[in-house]
C-alpha cells in the first residue's frame, strides 16, 4: 500500500488489523453508544472495556469502492495510528460494518467488510500536543442528500499511547499493526445505509485536513437470483 506524508511517498503493508472499540473518555457517552447498538441491534453490551477485535488486514483498502452484499451496512468515521518501521503515524479510516451480523458477532460483522482508509498520513508527533483539538466528522450520502452524520474531537477518546499500552497488555500487539481507535456517537436517530461516505479529520492548529470519500456498491442478490430461477 502506497502513503503520502507531506511531501514523501511511504509503501507500508500492515501485518495486523486491531479495531478498538469503546475507548471514549466521556462515559456518558459511551453508554449512549452502548445503548444505540443494543436497542436498534441488539448488540449485547461488552464484557470489557476497550474491546479489541483482531482482524484481517488484508482487509484495509484505500480504493474509494467498496462492495457489500445487502444495503445493512454502514460506515464509522475513526482516527487510526499505524507503526511504520518503528514510527507512529495518523491517518483517516472507516470501521465499515455489516449491522445485520453485529447482533450475532460483532468480530464477524466488522470482518465481512473492507476498511477503506485514507493515503494521507500525518507523524503522529506533530499532533501529540494537540490531539484533544483535532477535529473528527463524517457524512453520509443517503437517498442523494449528504447528511451530518458523526462530529466532535479527539479529546472523546483515549489518548494514543494509552490504547497501545493497554493493546500491549492485553497481547494484541504486533509491528507493523494498524488500530482504529474508536469512533463518535451518530448524530443521526439510527444508522444510514447511504450510497457514499465522507469523513474528515481536520487539524486547527496546523489548519490541514485528512480526508476520506468512497462509494458502497450492493452486490447481486443470490438469493433473489435463486427464488427467480
Amino acid at each position: 500500500m502506497n502513503f503520502t506524508v507531506g511531501k514523501q511517498n511511504i509503501s507500508f503493508e500492515p501485518e495486523r488489523l486491531l479495531i478498538a472499540g469503546y475507548t471514549s473518555k466521556d462515559q456518558e457517552q459511551l453508554k449512549k453508544h452502548i445503548e444505540e447498538l443494543q436497542v436498534e441491534l441488539g448488540v449485547e453490551p461488552p464484557p470489557t472495556i476497550p474491546m479489541i477485535y483482531d482482524l484481517s488486514p488484508e482487509l484495509l483498502t484505500t480504493k474509494s469502492e467498496i462492495t457489500v452484499v445487502k444495503n445493512d451496512t454502514s460506515g464509522e468515521a475513526e482516527v487510526l495510528i499505524a507503526d511504520i518501521n518503528g514510527e507512529w503515524y495518523v491517518g483517516l479510516g472507516s470501521d465499515h460494518t455489516d449491522r445485520k451480523l453485529e447482533s450475532v458477532s460483532v468480530q464477524k460483522s466488522k470482518q465481512v467488510c473492507l476498511k477503506p482508509i485514507s493515503q494521507e498520513l500525518w507523524p503522529l508527533s506533530e499532533i501529540e500536543n494537540h490531539w484533544d483539538e483535532i477535529e473528527l466528522k463524517s457524512w453520509v450520502t443517503h437517498d442523494n442528500e449528504k447528511v451530518l452524520y458523526q462530529s466532535g474531537k479527539l479529546n472523546e477518546f483515549m489518548e494514543p499511547n494509552e490504547l497501545v499500552n493497554i493493546i500491549k497488555e492485553r497481547d494484541y500487539y504486533s509491528p507493523r499493526a494498524v488500530i482504529f481507535c474508536g469512533t463518535l456517537p451518530l448524530l443521526t436517530d439510527a444508522f444510514l445505509y447511504g450510497e457514499q461516505f465522507h469523513a474528515q479529520l481536520y487539524d486547527p492548529i496546523r489548519d490541514r485536513a485528512i480526508h476520506l470519500n468512497y462509494t458502497v456498491q450492493l452486490l447481486k442478490d443470490a438469493e433473489e437470483e435463486y427464488q427467480h430461477g
